[in-house]
């Protein structure tokens, strides 16, 4: 059987995302959620990665400070860091994103991916 690997995130974004690209012209898009855990809880901050046509979307339409709801499935990933320690880095490689705030300034925008 096959096990369930889902994950459902609402926050808003620490920074706006970063997008790159690989040597094969795939776009990759990096960005962090803070998650409010209620009053006088510390919040969680997860990665998140999305990749090809959403992550052009990320790099498009999000901002620092946007609240958006993730929904993807949870990697935990392993590297060598520089000092040639290893290393575990935990996040969410997203598969769909929905916008919950529209800055003022521009319209909404429907957008297909």
């Amino acid at each position: 059987m096959k096990g369930l690997n889902k994950s459902i995130l609402a926050g808003r974004l620490v920074a706006d995302p970063e997008v790159r690209y690989t040597s094969g012209e795939m776009a990759v898009a990096s960005f962090r959620l803070a998650i409010n855990n209620g009053k006088d809880k510390e919040a969680d901050f997860i990665n998140c990665v999305a990749f090809n046509g959403l992550a052009k979307v990320c790099g498009e339409y999000l901002k620092k400070g946007r609240l958006i709801v993730v929904e993807g499935r949870l990697n935990i990933r392993s590297y060598e860091n520089k000092e040639g320690q290893k290393k575990s880095s935990t996040e969410v490689i997203v598969n769909e994103l929905h916008m919950l705030d529209f800055p003022a300034k521009k319209k909404a925008a429907v957008v297909e991916v």
